[in-house]
């Protein structure tokens, strides 16, 4: 076990920080592209008011760190192969679009429907699930949050989720399948709910302002890829439901 966290040490480090040298400026030249674009929406001006010049850097180091533990992460369950090089690049693209939500509010279509179709083809040519899977993850993960859009936009005439945010949770279901898809969606809204919590606790959202969902899509989506697809059995998907069952 020594050895083979060293080796994933070893790789992952390095192909973090390269990885980090192309992404970082690509997140921030996107971000600035897609500030521009909208800049005359009230919503985007608002949530990019309330970013000074050293939190954009704190995101950035963010995202440099998390690539970085990422791709320890995948060389450590999936050794040096093709299947580690795709889920790299999926967590990789996930933290990008994590690191554009927080600062703009937008998930860019340049980048969401790519994922998705990207996860589909990698099924399609012997990923870790059926491409019936993934094909009825992708279906899962636009639907359930459609009927949330849909349910909440009836309620209060307002969007109470963004489309952006339906189309990175298709793009997770065709990369985890429809079996681990509403884990992803679970982990990823407690931990939005609490973040709302304390952010209204602390006064940092105010009205009606509300967290960017990417992030936390993001981050649910990356936990249970490690958890259903790790080789180590201790953190395995079924050791933990087994725990929760029993």
């Amino acid at each position: 076990m020594f050895e083979r966290l060293m080796s994933a040490l070893v790789v992952g480090l390095p192909l973090g920080g390269l990885s980090a040298l192309i992404l970082v400026p690509f997140a921030r030249e996107l971000s600035g592209r897609l500030i521009a674009q909208y800049a005359a929406t009230d919503a985007l001006t608002a949530s990019v008011s309330s970013y000074s010049s050293g939190t954009k850097y704190y995101l950035d180091v963010r995202l440099i760190g998390s690539l970085c533990v990422c791709d320890v992460l995948v060389v450590l369950n999936w050794g040096v192969s093709w299947q580690a090089w795709m889920a790299a690049s999926y967590c990789a693209t996930l933290q990008v679009l994590a690191r554009i939500d927080v600062q703009t509010r937008l998930l860019p279509d340049m980048l969401t429907l790519p994922l998705l179709w990207a996860g589909l083809l990698f099924h399609w040519s012997g990923g870790w699930i059926e491409l019936d899977d993934a094909v009825a993850g992708a279906a899962a993960g636009y639907g359930m949050l459609w009927l949330i859009w849909a349910a909440f936009r009836g309620c209060s005439g307002r969007d109470g989720i963004g489309f952006g945010d339906l189309k990175l949770a298709a793009a997770n279901g065709a990369w985890l399948g429809v079996e681990a898809l509403p884990w992803a969606l679970l982990a990823a809204s407690l931990a939005a709910s609490v973040a709302a919590l304390f952010g209204r606790a602390s006064g940092r959202l105010k009205g009606f302002e509300a967290v960017a969902f990417g992030p936390y899509l993001a981050m649910g989506a990356i936990l249970v890829l490690f958890c259903t697809q790790n080789s180590l059995s201790a953190l395995s998907f079924g050791f933990l439901t087994g725990l929760l069952v029993r």
